[in-house]
């Protein structure tokens, strides 16, 4: 009864914390305060002063500092740290996050106790400001390598700007994760008296004196403006390893007059530094957010940064601050100059960065976001890793779905994460499975399930290692791999019906027996249409565990119009393969036109037939009125069905057809094959027209009915639509649920 009484309790490791500041230090104490009452904090971090105690318990929480008080504390924390921290555990045995912050030696220390405690859910809040080519060269390759490792270990990553979040995406990032900006304590900011001279002006930047921050060119461009007779100052606060060069710079310059060098000022002393000023500047050469930048805006000045990593978050050119070229001494001193001069820009940039900063910085707010993080990690139902063999931007049924449940899942109370083979796609094959089971072996532990999206490439590194780990291994197929393999490779001729009652050469034998194998290892099979269950019980699949849920489509922002094109539009869509039968459209083309002069074909995917298609095109002179348009974004599919008059898929098989769909939410009259599964999303000469596969006069006919006749269209278009509403994304998740609990 005591454990349920007690708080749950947030383990934060961080390198550094107060008194040394910093935004990652200021981030924790003021969420920490902020979040006292729900959660108790204790922070691990170095000691690096000998005066400091080892515990101390301060109003956010308690502070457990590791090491002999110098600078090599941070080795220590992360060597021995993990001693310290289970310490604590032991005395804490309720509910526990690791919350890291910023990537840095503390981060390192949770990645490892991680490693043996896959359980604990561990938040990583990225705050780094040294660039990419840091992260990726730094200490020789090893800061790359450990980059990974954090990030495969995180359950959840929240960056302080969009720069930061994507850049965690690139270096394999698989789960959910949330931009969530350090903020500012706008009550220190305001009714402070401003400017302490009238006869110059004086400029301030604010920061570690290092190069990423560009220091240097900020005392060239003051440099610029002395030559053009202008009474400024500028005083830098801060304190760094450049100090001793930028003061030799200053002297050079002869502007040791005009540029004072201020020591690290208290926090709480910033804000009436600022107030003295008239202009903000930093040239930074890289920047995972600038707090600074924030602070300033604060105090009411109007700010200059360089458009680099996370400044783009705060600045909008001319709205709330001034952007310049990076390492441009004159294009920085012609800012300055203006915001000197333009008393009504200056006003605006305040009034703009004072709202921006009440709606997006307020600490309050920033505490709540991470407080909503921390109860949905500790209410975690399941933890699920979807192994996929496509994800947007590649387009195609598992790559839309497999991002639908990454959006949705985490709504449930489910953790979700994606690991796509594309990562591991360079590398030659069967070797390029190896290191995808590896990968699913390093994900895995942290999961409860694992889920693969496809019966063979993604689904027997799966099963395998849902195997090892002991997890639940669960299936979605929405084909058969084995036909689509042996048309594409093998010679296979016939279409899938006729697949399963004739034997073909050892390798699509082979690929019968993996898919078979693993789905009969898969404790539960998800299928999207009645069609593809008949399939996959034909391999020896036991009925009883196979389970119909219908695909959906994401019905926010689908119904929009935009301007029709003045030509009759048909679209298609879809792997560029020979059973999607893209070569009998353009064969019938001709004819089209003949009839509809003004119609054009626009075909959306990519694949192996793209340059026979391309010849076909050049063969029947259909350059003016076909596009081969490639893979696109979602977005841009969604623009072109719009528009479309005509959605058509001349298909030999189709399990459950996410672009009918998506053109049947649209309002697009449908021409397209009886073939799999499309039978059960159309009836026929209600919803849309169902011709055979490849019956390029039934094909023609239907298309040039459609062209024809816009009132027989329009009542396609509205029973489509209306059909399309019984396949809502809400009812395929929670079906999808009830399948992983």
């Amino acid at each position: 009864m005591k454990d349920e009484l007690k708080k749950p309790v947030i383990f934060v490791f961080s390198t550094a914390y107060l008194p040394f500041i910093g935004g990652a230090e200021v981030a924790i104490e003021q969420v920490a305060k902020r979040l006292k009452d729900r959660f108790d904090f204790i922070i691990f971090t170095s000691s690096m002063r000998r005066d400091l105690p080892k515990r101390e318990v301060r109003d956010e929480g308690l502070v457990v500092r590791v090491g002999f008080g110098n600078r090599f504390d941070k080795f220590w924390l992360l060597f021995f740290g993990w001693f310290r921290v289970l310490r604590e555990a032991k005395k804490h045995r309720g509910r526990i996050i690791f919350w890291v912050v910023d990537f840095s030696f503390g981060a390192a220390t949770a990645g490892l106790l991680k490693v043996f405690y896959s359980k604990i859910p561990l938040v990583f809040t990225i705050q780094y400001g040294y660039g990419e080519e840091r992260v990726t060269k730094g200490r020789l390759g090893l800061m790359n390598l450990a980059f990974r490792l954090i990030l495969m270990q995180a359950d959840y990553v929240t960056a302080i700007s969009n720069y930061l979040l994507n850049l965690c995406k690139q270096y394999g990032y698989i789960g959910d994760g949330a931009v969530i900006h350090n903020g500012v304590d706008i009550r220190k900011f305001q009714n402070l008296n401003s400017k302490f001279q009238a006869n110059f002006k004086t400029i301030i930047t604010v920061g570690r004196l290092v190069p990423k921050n560009g220091v240097d060119i900020l005392i060239k461009a003051v440099a610029e403006l002395k030559k053009d007779t202008l009474a400024v100052k500028l005083h830098i606060i801060g304190d760094g390893p450049e100090r001793k060069r930028l003061e030799h710079m200053t002297y050079g310059l002869k502007l040791k007059a005009d540029v004072e060098f201020f020591d690290e000022v208290p926090y709480d002393d910033l804000p009436k530094c600022l107030a003295q000023a008239d202009v903000f500047a930093r040239p930074s050469r890289s920047e995972g957010m600038g707090n600074a930048f924030v602070e300033a805006l604060a105090a009411g000045l109007p700010i200059i940064g360089t458009p680099v990593g996370g400044i783009s978050d705060i600045i909008k050119d001319g709205e709330t601050g001034l952007f310049a070229k990076v390492d441009d001494p004159k294009d920085l001193a012609g800012k300055i100059k203006i915001l000197l001069e333009d008393r009504a820009l200056v006003q605006k940039i305040i009034a703009n960065g004072r709202k921006m900063i009440e709606e997006r910085f307020s600490w309050g707010k920033i505490a709540k976001n991470y407080a909503d993080i921390f109860n949905h990690e500790f209410n975690i139902k399941k933890r699920v890793l979807i192994a996929t063999g496509i994800f947007p931007p590649e387009v195609g049924g598992p790559a839309t779905y497999s991002k639908t449940l990454l959006d949705e899942l985490p709504k449930k109370n489910f953790g979700a994460r994606i690991l796509n083979f594309r990562s591991v796609r360079r590398w030659p094959k069967i070797i390029r499975h190896f290191i995808y089971g590896l990968k699913l072996m390093a994900c895995g532990r942290n999961a409860d399930i694992i889920f693969a999206q496809d019966p063979a490439s993604v689904g027997l590194p799966a099963a395998l290692a849902a195997k090892i780990l002991r997890k639940k291994f669960l299936l979605k197929i929405v084909g058969d791999y084995a036909w689509e393999q042996g048309v594409q490779r093998f010679g296979v001729k016939e279409v899938l019906d006729d697949f399963s009652k004739n034997k073909y050469r050892w390798e699509v034998e082979l690929l019968r027996k993996i898919q078979k194998f693993v789905a009969n290892r898969a404790e539960k099979v998800i299928v999207p249409s009645e069609y593809l269950k008949k399939v996959v019980t034909a391999w020896g699949v036991n009925p009883k565990k196979i389970h119909v849920i219908y695909n959906a489509f994401d019905f926010e922002g689908a119904g929009h119009q935009l301007r029709r094109p003045t030509s009759k539009l048909i679209v298609s869509a879809g792997r560029l393969v020979p059973w999607k039968g893209f070569d009998a459209l353009l064969e019938i083309m001709p004819e089209i036109l003949k009839e509809a002069p003004d119609a054009k074909l626009v075909i959306v995917g990519d694949g192996p037939e793209h340059e026979k298609l391309k010849l076909q095109i050049t063969n029947y002179k259909l350059q003016k009125t076909v596009i081969l348009a490639g893979n696109l974004p979602r977005e841009k599919v969604l623009e072109y069905l719009c528009t479309a008059d005509i959605f058509t898929l001349n298909t030999a098989y189709e399990g459950f057809s996410h672009q009918i769909l998506e053109a049947m939410a649209l309002g697009v009259p449908i021409v397209t094959t009886d073939a799999g599964g499309n039978p059960e999303l159309i009836e026929n000469n209600k919803e849309g027209f169902l011709v055979k596969f490849n019956d390029k006069e039934a094909l023609k006919t239907k298309i040039l009915d459609i062209l024809k006749n816009p009132e027989f269209a329009k009542k396609l278009s509205e029973a489509a639509s209306q059909k399309s509403s019984e396949f809502s994304k809400e009812r395929m998740i929670n079906k999808t649920i009830k399948i992983l609990l």
